[in-house]
């Protein structure tokens, strides 16, 4: 049996019908919340996401510490040129040096492309590492001196310690110590020479049985018009002495008087050289 219910009772809450079906929302209200708390934690949960791939690339920057960018200098061939680093480190570059400069997160770098720098470090948490050549020397509070030429990569202290590091080995080096490294090897350590590792400051060229072409090297780097070798001997050929690096020309000039080679020049002033048989 079904129970009907009294028509007193549906009259007696007539009058107030309009009042409750404000207060009990609709199928399509509800529908519509529901799809609005739907977004709302769809959002929710693409900003955690967005918060946590930020906080994982800041953790990655921070440890993989990549270049976020870099200024190169190029000192020109008739002088040398001193840098004023934002650390309190001073750069001494020789004439011709090209340096770059890595700006990083954690760590200070230099490329040193070609020549040769006097390197006084400013003590910091952050490592301050010099590369050329494949190779690193990594300061440990000190001064010290990198030539980047044909013969490798020669690393002279000054004051302090640093560490150099090839990829395959790692050496320490104190104050007075220097080494030629290049990616294949570490070179022995030995006592450093002051006249050699100090000449280019006082506008000296320093050769002790330096190869032909070396010496070239380091003249190239002090004049604008090329210098090209030629013979296959070159390096069977050294030189020793010192010179006035303002002296380039005569230098050149006066070869054939120390090995035997010939050397002319062209309308451009471009210098051949040639080895003589």
């Amino acid at each position: 049996m079904q129970r009907r219910s009294a028509p007193g009772a549906r009259d007696a809450l007539e009058p107030y019908a309009e009042s409750l079906r404000a207060l009990v929302p609709s199928r399509e209200a509800l529908l519509q919340e529901a799809k609005a708390q739907s977004a709302r934690n769809a959002n929710r949960r693409r900003k955690a996401a967005g918060t946590a791939l930020v906080l994982a690339l800041a953790g990655w920057a921070w440890l993989a510490d990549p270049a976020l960018g870099y200024r190169q200098v190029e000192v020109a061939s008739s002088g040398r040129e001193t840098l004023h680093l934002d650390d309190g480190s001073v750069v001494e570059l020789d004439a011709g040096s090209v340096l770059r400069i890595e700006y990083r997160l954690r760590s200070r770098q230099f490329e040193l492309l070609d020549g040769e720098g006097l390197f006084s470090v400013a003590h910091q948490a952050k490592p301050f590492i010099v590369r050329s050549q494949g190779v690193a020397v990594r300061d440990i509070g000190t001064v010290f001196d990198v030539r980047s030429d044909l013969d490798g990569v020669r690393v002279a202290v000054l004051e302090g310690e640093v560490e150099v590091d090839n990829g395959m080995a790692r050496q320490r080096l104190t104050a007075n110590q220097q080494l030629l490294a290049n990616p294949q090897r570490l070179g022995p350590v030995h006592a450093s020479n002051p006249g050699e590792r100090d000449a280019w400051r006082h506008d000296l060229f320093h050769f002790d049985g330096t190869p032909l072409e070396s010496v070239l090297a380091q003249l190239r780097r002090h004049r604008d018009a090329p210098i090209r070798l030629q013979g296959a001997t070159a390096r069977q050929h050294r030189l020793s002495g010192e010179f006035p690096t303002g002296n380039v020309e005569q230098l050149l000039d006066s070869l054939p008087q120390l090995a035997p080679v010939t050397v002319s020049r062209d309308k451009s002033g471009a210098v051949q050289v040639d080895v003589q048989r």
